[in-house]
């Protein structure tokens, strides 16, 4: 049964040399100041190259989730990055995984290939220490991976992704310590026009989308449904797993979104949302089987809410969302040296009433929430897991500015039944130096809730686990002109009660603590003509008990993307670094890999455009994950309808 791909195992240290910035953050607890000058020089360097101007529209670009109402996107003071719906086009990106993998602070881990078990690490929180949330619903999973399956999630019915680094618990409750990821759907808006996209190329890879949306009257509607197949490669190295079966793993996938909402009265709004995912793949047993053995699988995410949104007076606005989230996994290994099969569904509804208040220039938020978890598992053994909790939460918030100042609090109180209540705390600060420059430093604590899997699996499961606790601290630096923004950011995560699986007592435990120290810069804009995304990650995550390098965490990341228009041409690029890593105690260092995409795009008509890209240029061959191989270089071309 998978475990996950973030497990924190202990793994020593090694001998290998670590940069001078690293050094630097062992030296102390607190980030030395003298790296200052390193984000400073970062930033001034991108500033002087990037003079341009832009369009009221790209300098007012709002972002809804660093605090739960709308504001300007360099007004937030959580380091947030937006990926919009245009982007994600340039990008060709397939899944979430790989849309996320040149943006700053993050580094996926993934058994094989397309479909294969995937985990997104960001600032070096684990995939459980990330929240995800699609329209404002958090997606929780609560068996023994404790992780959403993300690599189930196509970009097909994706209109906009928010990114928001650091600790933002006090405003999301359990989960949020490396940060928050809000996927919002496509909604209909203006004359209704469809559009459709139809993709092949490698491995047998085809894929295709088709959807509408639109404004009648008052009405607002959006229904799209997307499909995607591969036969895949064979992802399991035999070198390392000899005695595996080095068949294909296959993989094939559905989606569906609908939305639709109505205008009862100004400034009165009720709406439904639906969206749904089923991957089916193919798997390998991880060394465990033989020559002969086939392991399939299959996940079903789906998620709905019913909403009112009520401007109750010029100041104040309520919004009262009920919601449920279902993930069910089927994993069949029935026909292998050792028969086994297994199920688990995660349920949870969520009851969520926000209120929004402005009052003069600043934003007052409060609301209450309450949410109901609960697991169903059972398997060939005839083990079962049938168990629910209930989470009741209070939470409140201000912010706004006053001249240079800028300001924002946030406290959540988190009632979980059968634990202690978590009272979580931000607090962030920000001064403009300038027009373009601005100082942000920010303090704040987190919670994360032990799985219900963790909890009560019958083989593995400790019900004496506590949630995991963490304190952060920010300092950054951003400056923002015309379409360009780039943010530099030292932080500082220490997290106590740190879940893992113990190898020795074979159930989860809390048994460390951990530290995570590092740089992040992030830029985003034009330059020229040209649209550039652009990161760098130097971090430092270490096991506080016994100063080990905490597994599958890359110390360096970087990379580089660009789009150059060219008359009806669209041509792309982006290369993406991660430094080597230890991935388990029983498994050597992965070395350093950097993997190159391209893309192209051609204008036929406003409405119709032919694309292209090329996967892994220069047919690298990698690991994310030890014993499992990503896929070497694809080619893939389509054709892209949007109607105007």
């Amino acid at each position: 049964m998978r475990k996950g791909n973030d497990l924190f195992v202990q793994v020593p240290a090694g001998k290998p040399a670590r940069t001078s910035v690293i050094r630097s953050f062992m030296k102390s607890r607190l980030v030395p100041l003298r790296l200052a000058a390193l984000p400073l020089a970062l930033v001034a360097a991108f500033s002087v190259a990037a003079q341009t101007s832009a369009s009221p529209a790209q300098l007012r670009e709002t972002v809804v989730t660093a605090n739960r109402s709308e504001q300007l996107l360099t007004d937030a003071l959580p380091h947030t990055t937006v990926i919009g719906r245009d982007a994600i086009e340039r990008s060709q990106a397939v899944d979430l995984a790989s849309l996320l993998a040149g943006e700053a602070g993050f580094q996926s881990v993934q058994n094989g290939g397309r479909g294969s078990a995937t985990s997104l690490f960001l600032r070096g929180s684990a995939a459980t220490q990330v929240l995800v949330m699609i329209d404002g619903v958090p997606l929780t999973k609560q068996d023994t991976t404790g992780t959403v399956s993300l690599e189930h999630i196509m970009l097909d019915s994706i209109e906009r992704v928010e990114i928001v680094r650091g600790n933002v618990s006090a405003i999301y409750g359990s989960g949020a310590v490396g940060g928050v990821i809000q996927l919002f759907t496509r909604k209909g808006q203006g004359k209704p026009a469809g559009y459709a996209q139809l993709e092949a190329g490698s491995f047998n890879t085809m894929r295709a989308a088709a959807g509408v949306g639109g404004q009648v009257g008052d009405t607002r509607f959006a229904l799209g449904i997307g499909g995607h197949r591969t036969t895949g490669i064979s992802a399991i190295d035999v070198a390392q797993h000899p005695g595996e079966n080095p068949d294909l793993d296959g993989y094939r996938n559905v989606n569906v979104n609908l939305s639709v909402s109505h205008l009862l009265a100004p400034g009165q709004t009720i709406g439904f949302r639906a969206q749904g995912t089923q991957g089916r793949f193919d798997t390998d047993g991880g060394g465990w089987g033989s020559a002969t053995d086939v392991y399939k699988g299959s996940s079903a995410l789906g998620n709905g809410s019913l909403y009112s949104h009520n401007q109750i007076t010029a100041d104040w606005r309520s919004e009262l969302t009920y919601s449920q989230g279902r993930e069910k996994s089927l994993y069949d290994a029935t026909l292998t040296a050792y028969p086994y099969d297994s199920q688990a569904t995660s349920r949870s509804r969520t009851l969520n009433w926000t209120n929004t208040v402005a009052l003069r220039g600043w934003q007052l938020t409060a609301g209450a929430e309450r949410q109901l978890q609960s697991i169903d598992t059972s398997d060939s053994y005839a083990t079962t897991l049938n168990t629910s909790r209930d989470v009741t939460a209070l939470f409140a918030g201000v912010s706004g500015t006053s001249g240079p100042h800028a300001l924002q609090l946030n406290v959540r109180n988190d009632a979980v039944s059968g634990m202690a209540s978590q009272t979580t705390g931000y607090a962030g600060y920000g001064y403009q130096l300038t027009p373009a420059w601005k100082l942000i430093a920010t303090v704040s604590s987190a919670f994360n809730l032990p799985p219900l899997g963790y909890l009560y699996d019958p083989f593995s499961g400790n019900p004496q686990l506590q949630p995991e606790t963490a304190r952060s601290g920010e300092m950054g630096l951003q400056w923002a002109e015309g379409t360009q923004v780039m943010r530099a950011t030292l932080f500082s995560t220490q997290t106590d009660n740190l879940m893992l699986y113990d190898f020795n007592t074979f159930r989860f435990e809390n048994v460390t603590k951990a530290t995570n120290k590092g740089l992040e810069v992030s830029f985003n804009g034009k330059l020229s003509a040209a649209d550039v995304r652009a990161s760098l990650t130097a971090q430092d995550p270490v096991d506080d008990s016994t100063g080990a390098w905490l597994p599958r965490r890359a110390r360096q990341m970087a990379s580089v993307g660009i789009n150059l228009p060219w008359g009806a041409w669209l041509f792309g690029a982006n290369v993406a670094y991660t430094g080597k890593r230890p991935d388990t105690a029983l498994n050597p260092m992965l070395p350093a890999y950097s993997v190159a995409n391209v893309t192209v795009r051609y204008a036929v008509s406003p409405e119709i455009a032919l694309t292209g890209r090329i996967d892994n240029l220069f047919d690298r061959q990698y690991q994310t994950a030890w014993g499992y191989s990503q896929p070497g270089i694809g080619a893939y071309a389509g054709i892209v309808w949007n109607q105007k």
